[in-house]
């Protein structure tokens, strides 16, 4: 039995056509008799359609898929295993133990079953983590009148989070960002503080996740970034993913002469920031939401320098000042 696995460097491609090889496994008796690899760079959904039909390939083992290229499969009878991730031999070693599924690498690992007072001492934790959110949920900073945290006093005296010290990375970050913001002898600039906190966090690789509406402000930012740091630029549109694609739900109308009809992709953002392996990545102009998205998938940490606001001049601050603004929200 072949079976193809499109693959990014070592790992199941996340995308069928955003891979760099096909690996094509033949199966013999429970053992893979043999193995080869097709290049796939600049490969069309089309092509990799035409490929696993000339080589007759029976599985597909896949990340995400497209609607009409499993469509396309279908009619040719490729059984197809999707939403799959992991390494190239992950994958082989489940297919060899018959544990290979659609959702592979997702699947959430079963909890042991709990004893009577393992259940006893879950149900007290529980008890009492409520009762310290409930008092944490009373907390309303905006409102406080005493302001002691402002004279150094521990306004957190009553809580088990009072405890809680900053250790190892998390601690360098904080005395990189304190001597950028306690300098003294001038004021600097958002992107100077960006600048001078990754030289002191020795940071050699930066990442920048930016939308195409702000390609300008984003290659002016990265040649400056570059007198200092070697930095990757990222594009929201990256992959070029028409929004007609059934994993993505957009209401946008199609129109051929703008970008409306192709999807942002924060998700390959920063998986392709994550295998360059960034020390930070800096987002510029991202949407709300799909900054989020990409923040929580990012490995290494996030940052914005500049936002996009269509309506005043990427100034959103500006609408707190506004009444009109405010008014028409």
């Amino acid at each position: 039995m072949l079976i193809a696995i499109p693959l990014l460097k070592k790992r199941v491609a996340p995308r069928c056509t955003f891979a760099d090889s096909l690996l094509i496994v033949s199966l013999r008796y429970g053992r893979v008799a043999d193995q080869s690899t097709i290049p796939l760079e600049g490969c069309t959904s089309i092509d990799l359609v035409q490929i696993l039909i000339e080589k007759g390939i029976k599985t597909l083992i896949c990340g995400g898929i497209s609607q009409s290229t499993r469509e396309s499969l279908s009619l040719c009878n490729v059984v197809i295993i999707e939403n799959v991730t992991g390494t190239y031999y992950e994958i082989l070693e489940a297919l060899l133990s018959k544990k290979i599924k659609s959702g592979f690498g997702f699947d959430t690992v079963e909890e042991p079953a709990l004893n009577a007072s393992q259940v006893k001492r879950e149900s007290n934790v529980s008890l009492e983590e409520t009762n310290v959110k409930e008092e944490l949920e009373k907390i309303d900073c905006l409102n406080c009148k005493d302001r002691v945290c402002l004279r150094g006093m521990n306004c957190l005296a009553e809580s088990n989070l009072s405890s809680i010290t900053a250790t190892g990375v998390i601690r360098e970050m904080l005395e990189s960002a304190f001597d950028v913001a306690f300098e003294d002898e001038r004021k600097l600039c958002r992107l100077a503080e960006l600048v001078y906190y990754c030289m002191g966090m020795n940071y050699k690789r930066i990442g920048v996740a930016f939308c195409k509406d702000l390609l300008q402000p984003s290659k002016i930012l990265v040649e400056v970034l570059r007198r200092f740091f070697t930095v990757f630029p990222v594009c929201c549109k990256i992959g070029g993913l028409a929004i007609e694609e059934d994993h993505i739900g957009s209401s946008f109308e199609v129109n051929e002469n703008t970008t409306n009809h192709i999807a942002c992709n924060p998700l390959m953002q920063a998986e392709i920031l994550n295998r360059i392996e960034t020390d930070i990545n800096v987002i510029v102009g991202l949407c709300v939401g799909t900054d989020c998205i990409f923040t929580s998938a990012s490995h290494a940490p996030v940052t914005t320098i500049f936002v996009k606001d269509k309506s005043l001049a990427n100034n959103p601050i500006g609408a707190v000042y506004s009444d009109y603004y405010l008014n028409e929200i």
